[in-house]
């Protein structure tokens, strides 16, 4: 049976063998959620994700697989949706 010196010795040894940051950035991001959740954190906090530093607008757009849409195109899906036949100020109340 491992114990917890074990295996954070076998952590270690895998880290160090890791080149790539991006990989080494999520290895801390999750490192923090798990010793946040050890803290007693509020349940809420389990969906922040940490910001990240360094971090470009051309890689935030590939990761989250950013295709943008032109005004046409959103005037064309707004148009679409079936708003009933509330009033502006009902609207506004259900927000």
């Amino acid at each position: 049976m491992n114990t917890a010196k074990q295996i954070k010795s076998e952590i270690q040894d895998l880290l160090t063998k890791v080149e790539d940051v991006t990989a080494l950035e999520a290895i801390r991001q999750k490192l923090e959620i798990i010793h946040h959740k050890n803290d007693e954190t509020p349940a809420f906090m389990e969906a922040v994700t940490p910001i990240r530093e360094d971090v470009t607008l051309k890689q935030l757009t590939t990761e989250q697989n950013y295709t943008p849409c032109t005004y046409e195109e959103f005037r064309e899906a707004a148009d679409k949706v079936n708003w009933g036949e509330a009033s502006l100020e009902e609207l506004l109340v259900a927000i």
